[in-house]
């Protein structure tokens, strides 16, 4: 009879630690031979002990192996993930303050590196989700329906919007509008985004729509939980950066089989915008967002200010309409 007993998970901390004269400037240390998953690249940390909180097992860790006293830090992702050896839970951190100047203190290689040069380097599979959230901004601006017949107005309105909070991701939504006019806007709006080092991805009800000749020239592309509940593989090809929404543990399972980008998980909390659809709250979203493998934004009911919170609760960080379309 197979042995059906699963592993118990081995709790390890990790900690992301940015340049602070370069934010795009990250810290890595390579796994000494001998060691398992030898010679590949990390982020430096360790195995969390008996009775030891994440935060002072990170700060514990990071001052035995690359000699800095952490100051603070705030949660990045858990990730769960089986090998062949063993299962680990992986705790990373950002490293907000710290005091010393990181090296290999226990003789392992170590180096900064810029945060585009990370796919140059061969990382532990369990680093992947990882690797694409570090990359994400903390707020995901989500556009409100523009009416038709105030076109000019809403995009008057995102210029301000974007001169005073310059967001680095918008997702546009228009689902009302007819494929051409939606084109057009798009054009414009990826003007200002432009202007302020931003990304704009677009959305449209359906595939068809989301793979015509219109829309050929946009980079970022977001599917609803409809699009894809009908996939069984990602139709874009690799030089699109595919999100999608999500609502449940069963469809981030289907977003991670398409290896999207970051998937958006609502409900936080009860909208007005979707009266009927029950709010999971923080300790439901969390439980979710924590088994989902890839990078998540809170979706309903939050607000900019939500933002730390949402990082505990296992969060990229915060996406919205009402008060992040405020200026």
């Amino acid at each position: 009879m197979p042995n059906t007993v699963v592993k118990p998970y081995l709790h390890v901390v990790a900690g992301v630690i940015r340049n602070p004269k370069n934010a795009q400037s990250i810290f890595i240390t390579q796994r000494l031979k001998g060691t398992h998953l030898e010679n590949l690249w990390e982020f430096p940390g360790g195995k969390v002990e008996k009775k030891e909180s994440r935060f002072h097992a990170l700060r514990r860790e990071l001052y035995e192996e690359v000699g800095i006293v952490i100051k603070s830090a705030l949660p990045i992702q858990t990730v769960f993930h089986q090998y062949k050896e063993k299962n680990i839970q992986l705790d990373v951190w950002e490293v907000l303050e710290y005091e010393g100047e990181p090296h290999g203190k226990e003789g392992q290689s170590a180096k900064w590196i810029k945060v585009d040069e990370l796919a140059e380097h061969d990382f532990p599979e369990a680093d992947q989700s990882v690797l694409k959230a570090i990359t994400l901004p903390p707020e995901l601006l989500i556009t409100p329906d523009f009416p038709e017949h105030d076109l000019e107005t809403n995009i008057q309105h995102f210029s301000r919007l974007m001169r005073k909070h310059p967001y680095k991701l918008v997702l546009f939504r228009g689902h009302h509008l007819t494929d051409d006019v939606y084109a057009a806007l798009a054009v414009q709006l990826e003007i200002i985004c432009k202007q302020h080092a931003a990304q704009l991805i677009i959305t449209r009800p359906t595939l068809k729509s989301l793979q015509g000749e219109l829309f050929s020239q946009f980079k970022r592309v977001h599917i609803n939980s409809y699009i894809l509940q009908s996939l069984s593989s990602n139709p874009f090809d690799e030089s699109i950066s595919l999100s999608a929404s999500c609502h449940d543990d069963a469809e981030l399972t289907m977003a991670l089989r398409l290896k999207v980008e970051f998937s958006v998980l609502s409900t936080v909390r009860e909208t007005l915008s979707h009266p009927g659809r029950q709010a999971k709250g923080w300790y439901r979203f969390r439980h979710i967002a924590e088994q989902a493998g890839l990078p998540v934004y809170a979706l309903g009911g939050v607000v900019r200010k939500d933002y730390r919170l949402s990082r505990y609760q296992g969060a990229i960080g915060v996406a919205g309409i009402s008060d992040f379309w405020t200026v």
